[in-house]
Formats: C-alpha cells, structure tokens, sequence
C-alpha cells in the first residue's frame, strides 16, 4: 500500500487492518518510521468509549512524538456494507503533530494523512482533527471539538483537505519566523555565508553557487561557490545528494555578448530519502521568488537527475530554444485547363 509521499504501510500494519481482529481494539496508534507506516500500540476496549478515551489516548501519546490515533467509538457506522466478523464501529481519528516536531515532519506527516485515511477506510472515519499540543487529544478535548463542528458552516471532503493544508503552512511559517536570518520571502533559514555569496554572485564576483538544504538544521547552507566554465559544471552535480545550482552562463547569441543565470534542482532520483526529496521539492518555489526578491533574474530552469544533463550545449538550449522549423503547407495544384471543346466523333 503505497501513497504519494512513497511511504507505505509495514507488512504488520498491513496484515493487522487486513484481519477482523483490531474491531476489538479501542485505541490504535500509528507513526511514520523508516519510510513505513507502523503500528506501535493496539489497547483494547475495556468500558465504554467515554470511560476508556483517556486511559487510551492520553498514555500511548507523547509529548515530543508526531502520530496517528485511530479512537473507537461505540456507534456503528451507517454506510459500511457489513461482512462476516467485520464490526463496522466508527472511528476518531487524530493526527498529532508538535510545534516543535520540525518542517519535514510536519511535511511528512501533513501529506500522508490522507491515505492512511483511504487505507483504514474514509466510511469509517466519523470525525477527525489534528493537534499540536498533547491536551488538545483529551475526551473534553474531543467533546468541544465535536460542538463546534457544529456551528461552523458544512465543508466537502476537497474544502477539508485544503483547509488543512492551509493552517499547515500557516504553522511553519509562524515557526520560522523566528529566525533572524532569513531569504526574504524563504520559509527556511539561510546562514550568513549563503546570503553573502548571493551578493557577490548578483554583483558578478562568482558564477556559480551550490546549495545545500541541511534536513537536520532545518536551513539552507552554501555548500560551493566558484568561478567555472560551462563545460566544468557537470563535474558539480552530486551523485548521491539533491542540490540547488545557480550559474550565470557567458555566451554569444545573434552577435552579442549575454550574461544569464540558470537554476537548476539536482536529484539523483528515487535513492533519495523521501524526506529529503519534499524538502527539497517544497523548498524550491520560494527560494525562486526570494532569488527574484533579491533581483536575480532567473533566465532557465531545469530539474535534472544526473550532471550529464546539463552540458554546455544543453544550458545554451535552455536559454536560447530552438525555433522548429514550420511545416510548408501544402498547394494544391491547379486543375489543368481544359481547353476549348472537344467535338468527339
């Protein structure tokens, strides 16, 4: 069971929603491990939902630690066809990630949430919310949550999912607001070597930066800076390791003497960890509108697996496209004349 993150569910987790037997389970907890989806607790029912919420939920979560929690309820749900064995109970399911969890965590979790829904069953889920603070995930918690669902107007399955992933990159960047410096515009911090570098590379002191987005730190680090020809920037492209590129390629074209700068986002492909390829991938939007913010035209952009990619010619096509040649359109020929009449015998 795959989803759009690549991450994919444990063969445990698997088998255990497979089976009938976690209908007697009151409380299933759920994290992201290894690139997996994997089951770390299944408590069973005891008492009833109100009574078992509490010594379920608030003990099996932890205060640093991002999850998922599916609740049991004691209605059944109403549109679920019923086999042999299968309770069809209703779920709550909760989503719990810190404030302090970190952006890719944040990321990783946010963009899975939705197929894990799909994978334990959307006609299942009877309400959902997600949680920052580990009170938040309390019975009285849930019980508020549930009133004021219902002053607020109806949203459609889409509105929900956009309006979380609004709230969620409203969160990060209140998060990394407090980071004193920063891209302007660039939800990610920049160290001062970086935002130095750039200034030289705009002024023309350098011709090519390489970038480094540190997923430990959380920022974004000058990982090279020099002055090389075209033919040398393949050399530049990691095999193991996405990057940025920026290069200001000198060249003739229709007789003048041009100065262009291209981006370019390296990425070896799939051996990458799935962490590493969303910040990345998640990052590059707004770093290009803080390279424009700073007044550095962008004049191509390329996303490439392998330096072979961006040879010299490859940059010059980038820049300059060659013109197809159109097609010649098609004449038809003239009817031949015919003449005066014929008197046929």
């Amino acid at each position: 069971m795959s989803c759009q993150t690549g991450i994919v569910a444990s063969s445990k987790l698997a088998t255990y929603l497979a089976s009938n037997s976690h209908h007697s389970d009151r409380c299933i907890k759920i994290t992201i491990e290894d690139e997996e989806l994997q089951l770390i607790q299944n408590r069973i029912a005891a008492g009833d939902y109100e009574s078992d919420w509490d010594r379920n939920v608030m003990v099996c979560v932890e205060d640093d630690e991002p999850c998922y929690i599916f609740y049991r309820l004691d209605q059944k749900a109403k549109y679920v066809k019923k086999k042999r064995g299968d309770g069809a109970f209703n779920y709550v399911f909760m989503s719990y990630v810190p404030m302090d969890a970190g952006v890719k965590n944040k990321m990783l979790y946010a963009a899975t949430r939705a197929t894990l829904k799909r994978i334990f069953g959307d006609n299942r889920i009877a309400t959902e919310f997600n949680c920052t603070l580990r009170e938040e995930l309390s019975l009285q918690a849930y019980k508020n949550h549930v009133l004021s669902k219902g002053s607020a107007a109806p949203m459609t399955e889409a509105e929900k999912e956009l309006a979380q992933v609004k709230k969620d990159e409203a969160a990060m960047r209140s998060q990394m607001s407090n980071n004193s410096a920063t891209l302007p515009g660039l939800n990610l911090p920049a160290t001062q070597d970086l935002l130095t570098n750039l200034e030289k590379f705009k002024k023309g002191f350098i011709n090519y930066l390489q970038i480094k987005l540190d997923t430990e730190t959380e920022e974004l680090k000058l990982w090279d800076c020099a002055n090389i020809k075209a033919s040398e920037l393949p050399e530049k492209v990691p095999a193991e390791e996405p990057r940025y590129h920026l290069f200001n390629f000198n060249h003739e074209f229709e007789g003048n003497n041009l100065w262009s700068v291209v981006f370019i986002y390296s990425c070896p492909g799939y051996s990458v960890p799935v962490k590493q390829r969303m910040m990345y991938s998640s990052t590059k939007a707004c770093f290009l509108d803080s390279l424009a913010n700073m007044d550095i035209e962008i004049a191509a952009k390329r996303e490439i697996s392998e330096g072979d990619e961006v040879k010299e010619v490859d940059i010059y096509e980038m820049i300059h496209p060659q013109k197809h040649a159109s097609r010649a359109h098609f004449i038809k020929p003239k009817a031949p004349s015919r003449g005066g009449r014929r008197l046929i015998r």
